[in-house]
């Protein structure tokens, strides 16, 4: 069952290299450690969600695992927009070049 465990750690990267590089977001407000503690706030409350959908839908199982990891994809930004905001920072889309 451990496992189980390294599949929403290993997505939390490739989700967040997805949201802030492919989607053009950025961090603005606070300092570079703040911003850094927001990362890391992120990244409990992806878990979070992943374990409790993980934990409620189908806990011993494969679709389980599946269906945890995409709804914890898809409240990225809303993950996102919490950690940062606990810490006095701001995700914004970044404007154009």
């Amino acid at each position: 069952m451990i496992e189980t465990w390294l599949v929403p750690v290993t997505l939390f990267w490739a989700v967040g290299a997805l949201f802030f590089g492919g989607f053009q977001y950025d961090v603005r407000g606070g300092t570079g450690f703040r911003q850094f503690v927001g990362v890391i706030l992120t990244y409990v409350l992806f878990i979070v969600v992943w374990g409790a959908m993980h934990r409620f839908v189908m806990p011993d199982s494969g679709l389980g695992i599946v269906i945890a990891c995409v709804v914890a994809a898809l409240a990225f930004p809303i993950e996102v927009r919490v950690g940062f905001m606990l810490v006095g920072a701001h995700v914004r889309r970044a404007e154009a070049h």
